[in-house]
């Protein structure tokens, strides 16, 4: 292993001793979203990870691909250069974690201290089709497996990317960061499809100026699925356009968190997040549109819509707007519950559409929302996707 990520492996095993999961000073509301015990069960990754079936149900071949952490590399584009992490010299290693700060908390602590592997790209060329990266664990025991990304889009390119991760065993924790150069564009699209395992994902963008992120993100199942997304907008006239689906089924507990952070002047941004809880999910949506005092004349928007389809269920949506400065162009938010009431229910009823087929033309609805609004980049994902929320979900035809 190379000298910088033993270091920095070193420093993160000494922070995870004395940190905790939250720190005192936030909210108790947000302790209550995600339960950390369920991390603490996972325990450090061992040998066995390389014992592990190295099966993948992704549901095509990525160009990266992470099984129980180890990393393959296959089929890179022209123009874009990939390198594990673990093969990662002095130099390009002071570019990962830049921008996540490692003692924020424990969780990301054990992840860096028990880092597997990863990779760093470089994408110096527009693409033709998503570059993507694909995640897989299933360890038998509740394993830790932890992986880091640093993709870097350079000035003027045009490129689309897809990260799309499944976890049926162990814990999986990923990492990525997203750096996005001056002029550049950037399709994104991740996917979180977990089953009773606890996830762990962070996710942070960066635009440069001029640049634009047209981001996609669809975020289910897990026992406690903690996903959160920073995009930090700090190049003049940055732009985000996002919508994320967020699905509870079964027993799972999702606390999936957005924050779009303007620091430059003209930037804007858009978030919208559709959820869905049935069964006995618990699921909340956490937005922040933040416009500091260095971003004059932002527009920033955070807004949440979400269903709960029986009894039992639990959503939320939490959108917060902060504005530092008085010299906006905008700042907007707003939350919907737009479950079906019960008079509602009824009136379908005697029309002679049962509950359950209610519940199934609601969740049709909002599945093909968020598939229509993908990029058609994205048209194989799109058909996969649609198939494993169906499978999930048990969808009526």
């Amino acid at each position: 292993m190379v000298k910088w990520l033993d270091e920095l492996k070193l420093r993160a095993r000494e922070l995870a001793q004395k940190i905790p999961y939250q720190q005192i000073k936030d909210s108790p509301s947000i302790k209550y979203y995600t339960d950390w015990g369920a991390f603490e069960k996972c325990i450090d990754p061992t040998m066995e990870i390389h014992h592990a079936p190295l099966t993948t149900n992704i549901p095509y071949e990525p160009n990266i691909v992470s099984v129980n952490g180890g990393i393959g590399i296959t089929k890179i584009p022209r123009g874009t250069h990939v390198i594990s992490i673990n093969e990662l010299g002095e130099e390009l290693g002071k570019l990962l974690f830049r921008s996540i700060d490692i003692s924020e908390s424990r969780a990301i602590a054990r992840h860096v201290a028990n880092l597997v592997d990863g990779a760093y790209v470089e994408i110096n060329e527009d693409l033709n089709e998503p570059l993507r990266i694909g995640i897989i664990t299933s360890t038998e025991k509740p394993m830790l497996l932890p992986t880091h990304y640093t993709v870097l889009v350079n000035d003027g390119v045009t490129a689309s990317l897809g990260l799309f991760t499944i976890g049926s065993g162990g814990c999986p924790s990923t990492t990525v960061e997203v750096y996005l150069g001056r002029g550049s564009k950037l399709n994104v699209l991740f996917t979180d499809i977990h089953e009773q395992v606890p996830a762990y994902a962070l996710i942070k963008v960066i635009a440069g100026e001029e640049s634009s992120i047209n981001a996609r993100s669809l975020i289910m199942g897990g026992s406690m699925n903690h996903h959160r997304e920073d995009y930090l907008l700090q190049g003049r006239k940055s732009n985000l356009n996002h919508l994320g689906l967020e699905i509870g089924y079964g027993a799972s507990r999702i606390d999936y968190q957005i924050n779009a952070v303007h620091t430059g002047e003209y930037g804007t941004s858009y978030s919208r997040v559709l959820g869905i809880a049935r069964d006995k999910s618990f699921i909340i949506h956490r937005a922040l549109g933040r416009i500091m005092n260095s971003a004059r004349w932002s527009d920033t928007s955070v807004e949440g819509k979400v269903f709960v389809m029986n009894e039992g269920a639990y959503a939320a949506s939490v959108p917060i707007i902060m504005v530092d400065t008085g010299d906006v162009n905008g700042a907007r938010h707003s939350a919907a519950d737009a479950s079906p009431d019960e008079d509602q229910v009824n009136y379908l009823r005697l029309r002679g559409i049962s509950k359950d087929e209610v519940t199934d033309l609601i969740i049709h609805e909002v599945v093909s929302q968020f598939i229509e609004s993908l990029p058609r980049e994205y048209a194989v994902d799109a058909e996969a996707i649609r198939s494993l929320i169906m499978s999930k979900i048990v969808i009526k035809d």
